[in-house]
């Protein structure tokens, strides 16, 4: 969106189906995931008629749900009212025990995105409004809603972006600004009731004029007259001079009526736009003190309709609240005041009494253009009350009322990819508001659901032609290598000259924002690991240019038994909106007897400051302090460097041998060392972790490493390069 946004947040976020959801950073839906062990989905739908109203009658046959084109079998089918889920929550689990269901099926939940949006508040109904805004975030708001703050003017301006935190809701709801832009429309209660200023020339003649006689002309200056019912008991002069300036005021407002309409009415259009962007259904709680319309019919059903095809749901709040001076009985005066000017004797006020009406309609009774537009969404109007309470909850039960839908899922492979849902209703004049779709992500260990910015990188992973912005390294890194499993360290590493700095010059920092993720998947496609992590950085700006000098490492380890994997792995960067994606695979074979670890090159080894991680293999445990090798993905070393490399022995515990290394080093494929030597004792495990010096030679180098013990070998091997002198 260009003003309002989505903090899943980010949103809420909120992923977007479709391709173009992979070329940058885009709003993303609240993440699900599908569990391998479960074998149901709950689909959360929102059924509306044409008017926008919710439709509660719906049968199992009148709809079809189909999962990337294929059409599932609908298992339960049944309707969840707002109201009970208020009243009870454990209520779901009952019904469901009832209809012979078992187990928890993984919930498509419908996504309730709440828009408060301020619209036309002065000095005297700011208050009412912030009031009323904070009592409805303090009701019972139902799980997973995201509300967020706007202000509506000339643009929609983000007061507060999408968030479940209440505790910072209820503070900006606080903060809202009053309207600064003239507005003809809102004037003082005296000038909704007064009538128009009329001027009328009354010409006298006596005789003819021609022949001595003469012509008077007398202007006759009236309106400004109040209407004693819609301002019973007010203090306000009845003089003449104070009655011109109320008349002149309520021509301006006849006068300039249809510009005013116009104004407000793109006003709408502008907040459906910008909110028609977000997933899910919308509802947006409109506090205005009134919509002024050119009175148009047609320019407000393309309203409506757009509101509708949005699926937004708007809810209008009177912000005048009950008051003596209501502008429902302004409109019955400025209707009285067409009313009379049709029967009067002047034949100017009679041409004019057309227009008078008009302005009746369009720009009076401001009140009743917020409950069409209310009602021609499907919401409702909450007016000339002080009290909020009931009508607040009577939304927040439309808000939750919804059907839920279980099926099975046709496709048993939970590879990550997003699958397209559809919901088709076959009976005619009906709108289905559903989640376009899901990542089809398996249980998984340490993961209880998706961050925002993993579902970003699911959206990139599963583009037609995933992006590639910017180089980064990914590897898989092998340790303790067994018979039944192995350590397997999925590394990153980012060139920090890839990665944008947004200056902050108020603090003297530059920001850097990263994260990284790779999916982890079987021969067959299947996910069996995800691994993330989101890197958000405030760099002081004198320390700018040595992040610049070292790449952003980072790497995880997992358990996995033998065979054969890939590893997508994606970066995205936060700053300039842009994603990479890469693509491996590596073979984890068996291992018996003595074993060996990956071979890598070492870009640093730090100090071990906390609590060490005893499962890590990049750790080095110490009687005098523990170490960390931050391994480097990079083959390609400067001359005159001094290379390093870490591997680990895991000697056979079985054999009473004493394992031996025989290390080769080869440049270009001739071999120019040869060298076996004896190992010293392991660590508690029985590892024996080794830092080493590399050989440095212009060419292309590797360095050959072989564990022998009781006849049994493991060799790996490292290659890189060095650029020739």
């Amino acid at each position: 969106m260009r003003n309002a946004s989505l903090a899943a947040a980010g949103l809420i976020a909120l992923a977007l189906a479709g391709d173009s959801r992979a070329g940058e950073l885009s709003a993303q839906e609240s993440p699900v995931t599908i569990r391998s062990s479960a074998q149901e989905v709950a689909l959360d739908l929102v059924v509306r008629d044409s008017h926008g109203k919710l439709v509660k009658n719906l049968r199992p046959g009148e709809i079809e749900v189909y999962e990337d084109g294929i059409r599932q079998e609908v298992r339960s089918f049944r309707l969840v009212d707002g109201r009970q889920v208020l009243q009870s929550p454990n209520g779901e689990a009952e019904k469901r025990t009832q209809q012979g269901l078992h187990g928890t099926p993984n919930s498509l939940a419908a996504i309730n995105v709440v828009c408060i949006v301020y619209h036309k508040l002065d000095v005297f109904t700011k208050k009412f409004a912030l009031d009323a805004a904070q009592e409805f975030l303090r009701t019972q708001l139902p799980p997973g809603a995201w509300v967020g703050i706007f202000n509506l003017d000339a643009a929609l301006t983000t007061l507060h972006p999408f968030t479940t935190d209440l505790t910072s809701l209820i503070k900006a709801a606080t903060e809202a600004p009053a309207q600064t832009s003239a507005d003809f429309m809102s004037t003082a209660n005296e000038v909704l009731s007064a009538s128009p200023t009329v001027i009328t020339v009354v010409m006298t003649q006596s005789g003819d004029p021609a022949k001595g006689g003469s012509m008077v002309a007398t202007v006759d200056v009236s309106g400004g007259a109040l209407n004693q019912e819609a301002i019973t008991g007010a203090d306000v002069s009845d003089e003449s001079a104070q009655k011109l300036l109320r008349g002149q005021r309520a021509t301006e407002r006849r006068q300039f009526g249809w510009i005013e309409g116009m104004r407000q009415t793109d006003q709408i259009f502008t907040m459906i736009d910008e909110l028609g962007r977000l997933p899910g259904r919308k509802t947006v709680l409109l506090f205005s003190s009134g919509l002024a319309t050119t009175g148009d019919p047609e320019r407000f059903d393309s309203i409506l309709a757009k509101a509708q095809r949005a699926s937004i749901t708007l809810y209008s709040i009177d912000v005048n609240g009950l008051t003596q001076n209501s502008n429902v009985v302004a409109g019955n005066a400025a209707l009285r005041n067409a009313n009379a000017a049709a029967r009067g004797s002047s034949m100017k006020e009679r041409m004019l009494s057309d227009e008078y009406l008009h302005d009746a309609v369009r720009t009076t009774d401001t009140q009743a253009t917020l409950r069409t537009l209310a009602e021609g969404t499907g919401g409702f109007l909450i007016g000339s009350t002080n009290d909020m309470r009931k009508p607040f909850q009577q939304v927040l039960a439309d808000l939750d009322t919804h059907y839920e839908v279980v099926y099975h899922p046709s496709s048993v492979i939970f590879d990550g990819r997003f699958r397209n849902i559809a919901v088709k209703p076959t009976r005619l004049g009906l709108l289905v508001q559903s989640r376009t779709g899901y990542y089809a992500m398996p249980a998984l260990p340490r993961s209880s659901g998706l961050l925002p910015f993993e579902a970003a990188s699911l959206a990139a992973l599963g583009a037609s032609a995933p992006p590639h912005a910017f180089e980064f390294n990914s590897t898989a890194l092998r340790f303790r290598p067994g018979a039944t499993s192995s350590q397997c360290s999925i590394a990153f590493e980012l060139p920090t000259q890839n990665v944008g700095a947004t200056p902050l010059p108020e603090l003297k920092r530059h920001r850097v924002h990263v994260s990284f993720f790779a999916l982890v998947k079987d021969s067959s496609g299947q996910v069996v690991d995800k691994l993330s992590q989101d890197s958000p950085y405030e760099v002081p700006d004198e320390n700018l240019a040595a992040l610049r000098a070292n790449p952003i490492s980072f790497s995880r380890t997992i358990e996995l038994p033998p065979g054969r994997y890939t590893v997508e792995s994606a970066v995205l960067d936060h700053e300039t909106h842009r994603a990479s994606t890469s693509r491996f695979e590596f073979e984890n074979p068996s291992q018996n007897g003595v074993a060996l670890s990956s071979v890598v090159l070492v870009r640093q080894i730090e100090p071990l400051t906390g609590p060490s991680g005893s499962n890590n293999p990049l750790e080095i445990q110490a009687s005098g302090g523990g170490r960390r090798v931050v391994p480097r993905l990079t083959t390609t070393l400067e001359a005159g460097s001094h290379p390093r490399v870490y591997f680990v022995v895991y000697p056979d515990g079985t054999q009473s041998e004493k394992p031996k290394l025989r290390v080769e080093f080869l440049v270009n494929g001739r071999v120019l060392a040869n060298r076996i030597s004896e190992l010293a004792a392991g660590d508690a495990s029985g590892a024996i972790p080794l830092i080493a010096a590399a050989a440095l030679h212009s060419g292309e180098c590797e360095l050959r490493i072989t564990a022998l013990q009781g006849g049994v070998s493991s060799t790996q091997s490292l290659k890189y390069t060095v650029p020739g002198q």
